[in-house]
């Protein structure tokens, strides 16, 4: 049995934790955008700045806000998977630039020269960008896409200012705004890569914890199945007839069992070789598992022998049906190629309680049963021929 490789790399996983926490950081964050908004509104109504400019300005800021809480819901609704978190994060962030660039232009909304708005700009567009520098560490580009949308123009605005009117005050502003990025932004990369490290740490754990898991199943299950059918082995089938039996006597129920046997089986090997054998033993596997139902549990105990446990029946009856069913369908050709092989098995069954309430009881009860069955049939060679002699 081989493992299956897992189904995203690490680098899948960990880009998709980092969207997952920054939607989980930026919900809910409308409150914060709509006090900066008015923070901001404010000192440009201070500032001069007519009412049909704050309105349409606000009416700006209000669409875009719009459009966040519209991405919020979806997320909500459809959760953030690997086939949607890139194009979700996406819109998300080209919102949260609209906005940011709402912010980021204001200054330019001032008629003349404004100082002390235009200090209280900065600290409010700046303390918005810190903001989501610390709220947003596992995602850089959001809070550098917000500081270049916003920090950049307004530091363009105190140019100009400085230029049109030779305002120190203006230089001052730039000097401190650039510090201001170039400090920040240092810091939030700080943030931001031991943030993804514990992020990557984490995922790296979690495929590591999955890969154990999947090599514990993996030789449990090389441990519990017949390599060549698939089927349970003897181990499996002393573990689940023991499990079936105890739930069966909790619940005063009746199980079957029934052991089979191929007849003739051996002749086979002897003249088509072991790969035929080999072949024909997968064949019948197939044809129990088809003949059985789900909750039913087939095993191969070795050779030509295998074992079913029929659960939940009701009375031997029912047992006796399904051993029935078996024999005909074992008794239906098999096709290798250019060769149709017939065989038949011979199939004794036990029911607990009635029989004991053992397994090795009923084994053996379902043992001497099948063996009792062998000797009243006539022994026949396998028949097999070429596959076109087969309507003859």
């Amino acid at each position: 049995m081989t493992l299956p490789s897992p189904a995203t790399s690490l680098d899948d996983n960990v880009q998709l934790a980092r969207i997952r926490i920054f939607f989980g950081h930026a919900s809910g964050n409308m409150a914060s955008i709509l006090v900066g908004a008015i923070l901001i509104a404010v000192v440009l109504h201070s500032g001069g700045v007519s009412l049909p400019t704050l309105g349409v300005w606000g009416l700006f800021v209000c669409a875009a806000s719009a459009g966040v809480l519209l991405v919020e819901r979806r997320v909500k609704k459809t959760g953030v998977t690997a086939g949607n978190c890139q194009r979700l994060v996406n819109l998300r962030i080209g919102l949260g630039a609209g906005i940011a660039l709402s912010y980021g232009i204001v200054g330019f909304l001032l008629p003349g020269t404004a100082p002390a708005q235009d200090t209280f700009l900065f600290i409010i567009v700046s303390t918005v960008v810190t903001v989501a520098a610390l709220g947003y560490a596992v995602m850089p580009r959001y809070y550098l896409t917000l500081n270049v949308v916003s920090l950049l123009p307004l530091t363009g605005h105190f140019a100009h200012q400085y230029l049109a009117h030779a305002d120190s005050y203006y230089l001052l502003l730039i000097a401190v705004a650039i510090m201001w990025q170039a400090i920040v932004l240092a810091k939030a990369r700080q943030v931001s890569a031991t943030a993804i490290g514990a992020i990557v740490l984490n995922e790296r754990l979690q495929q590591e914890i999955e890969e154990n898991r999947r090599t514990r199943e993996a030789i449990r299950h090389m441990a519990l199945h017949d390599d060549l059918t698939a089927l349970g082995n003897r181990r499996y089938f002393e573990e689940t007839i023991a499990r079936t039996l105890s739930i069966a006597s909790r619940d005063q129920g009746k199980v079957g069992l029934l052991a089979i046997d191929l007849d003739n089986f051996k002749p086979i090997n002897d003249r088509y070789g072991h790969t035929a054998g080999d072949r024909v033993l997968k064949a019948v596997a197939a044809r129990l598992l088809s003949s059985i139902r789900a909750a039913d549990f087939c095993a191969r105990m070795g050779g030509d022998e295998f074992a079913i446990i029929v659960a939940s029946v009701h009375a031997e009856s029912d047992v006796a049906d399904v051993a029935s069913k078996l024999r005909l369908a074992l008794a239906e050709p098999f096709q290798l190629d250019a060769i149709v092989v017939r065989i038949s098995a011979s199939v004794g069954f036990a029911v607990y309680p009635d029989d004991g309430i053992g397994a090795s009881a009923l084994w053996s009860v379902a043992d001497r049963r099948m063996y009792r069955a062998k000797a009243s049939r006539v022994s026949e060679q396998p028949l097999a021929m070429p596959l076109h002699e087969l309507g003859e």
